[in-house]
């Protein structure tokens, strides 16, 4: 087993992380502007805008919260390595020694429930469950992208770029044929 080295960019996001993305952005956007709205109603507005000045910026604050969070998201699942036959996913290390499955799958999350995590703004990071594939952490960005890597002990699904590149690498830095 020769020890492999490769980066790996991710998959662009996909509908589902992409419907997630607006969808947060709506409701993030209609908090504040249905606030600015209610506080510049009547016939004091501007009387009541200069007492709720604290009220407009904290209406304002899922906004400045929610960017960062997303780019914070991204920037977890965009990028992966193999690195001396060790998958490294952001800060978490898979050795692939032992690793005894890698396929790809488009349903990875088909009736997944999440234990903890991000479900779609920027990527879809955490742990999820399924009765079909058990407990399993996600690093993805597209689904129609999704391989799962199976050892004994655990699961994990990414969403390379190249779904069959990173397959062909992964097997061989674990040893598979």
């Amino acid at each position: 087993m020769v020890p492999e080295n490769q980066s790996f960019q991710s998959a662009p996001m996909g509908a589902r992380v992409i419907w997630s993305t607006v969808a947060a952005g709506l409701i993030t956007l209609a908090v504040p502007t249905f606030t600015l709205v209610a506080l510049s109603a009547g016939p004091h507005h501007q009387a009541a805008l200069r007492s709720g000045s604290w009220k407009a910026v904290t209406a304002l604050l899922p906004i400045f919260l929610m960017v960062p969070s997303f780019f914070w998201q991204r920037s977890k699942a965009s990028h992966f390595r193999v690195e001396e036959n060790v998958l490294v996913l952001g800060s978490k290390r898979y050795p692939l020694a032992g690793l005894v499955e890698v396929t790809r799958d488009r349903e990875v999350l088909h009736r997944a429930r999440k234990i903890w995590g991000n479900g779609g703004l920027g990527a879809i990071r955490g742990r999820f469950k399924s009765k079909r594939i058990g407990k399993f952490d996600a690093f993805l960005t597209d689904t129609d992208h999704a391989v799962v890597l199976r050892w004994p002990d655990k699961t994990v699904a990414v969403s390379p770029a190249d779904p069959e590149f990173f397959i062909l690498i992964a097997r061989s830095a674990a040893g598979l044929r």
